[in-house]
C-alpha cells in the first residue's frame, strides 16, 4: 500500500509538470535548429539558448514542485495518507530530480550527437561540452536541495540567482584553462586528466548534494 502511495505521488508530480518538461525540450529543439544554420552567430546564439533552456528548467522545477505545493497547502492532504516522512522525501526527490534528468540527458545526448555529425566542428570540443552540461545539473541539485530542505521561496530564489549567475563565470574560467583549451581543436575527443577531474568533481558534487538533501529531508516528521 505504501509503495502504491509513493508511486501515486511521483506520477502526480509528473502529470502536473509534463507541459513544462515538453516546453524545455521544444526550446532545446529550436536552439538546435538555430545552430544548424551553420554560421558563427547562429552557433553562438543557438548554444546559449540551448543551455539557457536547461538553466530555466532547473530553476522552475523546484519552485513549482516543492515551494508552490506548500504555498497552495497541497501537502496538507498527505497527512491523511499512509505515507511516512521518508517515503514522502523519496517520492518528492525522485519526481523532482527525475523530471530534470530526462530532458537534461536527452539534450546532452542531442548536443553531443550534433557535434559528432558536424564536420565543421572539431570533436575535441566534446569533453568541454560534457563539462558544460554538468554545470546545470549541479546547479539544479543545489536549487532543488535548498527547496526541499528549506521549504522557503526566498532561499530557493536566492539559490537560483547564485547558481544562474555563476554559470557564465565558470564557463569563462573553464574555457581559458590552458589544459582544456589546448585540446578544443583536436579532431578527436581528448579526455585529459584535467577534464576527468572536473567531471568527477561535478558528479561528486551532485551526488553529495542529493545524499545530504535526502538525509535531512527524511528526518523531518512534519509535512506542513
Amino acid at each position: 500500500m505504501n509503495g502504491s502511495v509513493v508511486r501515486t505521488l511521483i506520477l502526480k508530480d509528473w502529470q502536473l509538470h509534463r507541459r513544462l518538461i515538453l516546453i524545455s525540450l521544444a526550446a532545446g529543439g529550436v536552439a538546435l535548429g538555430v545552430i544548424q544554420l551553420k554560421s558563427e552567430t547562429a552557433f553562438l546564439v543557438g548554444a546559449i539558448w540551448y543551455f539557457v533552456s536547461l538553466f530555466v528548467l532547473g530553476s522552475m522545477l523546484p519552485v513549482s514542485n516543492v515551494i508552490n505545493e506548500r504555498k497552495k497547502q497541497t501537502a496538507v492532504f498527505l497527512m491523511s495518507l499512509p505515507v511516512s516522512a521518508t517515503q514522502y522525501a523519496l517520492a518528492k526527490m525522485v519526481s523532482t530530480v527525475g523530471m530534470f534528468l530526462i530532458p537534461w540527458a536527452a539534450m546532452a545526448v542531442a548536443g553531443s550527437t550534433l557535434v559528432l555529425s558536424r564536420h565543421d566542428i572539431p570533436n575535441g570540443i566534446i569533453p568541454l561540452t560534457i563539462i558544460l552540461f554538468g554545470f546545470p545539473l549541479v546547479g539544479f541539485c543545489m536549487i532543488a536541495g535548498t527547496a526541499l530542505i528549506g521549504e522557503s521561496e526566498g532561499w530557493t530564489v536566492a539559490a537560483s540567482i547564485a547558481c544562474n549567475s555563476s554559470y557564465g563565470l565558470l564557463q569563462y574560467f573553464l574555457i581559458r584553462d590552458p589544459a582544456i583549451n589546448r585540446d578544443l581543436n583536436s579532431p578527436v575527443p581528448v579526455w585529459s586528466a584535467r577534464v576527468l577531474t572536473v567531471l568527477a568533481g561535478e558528479a561528486a558534487a551532485a551526488g553529495l548534494i542529493l545524499a545530504i538533501t535526502f538525509y535531512l529531508q527524511s528526518r523531518k516528521r512534519e509535512f506542513v
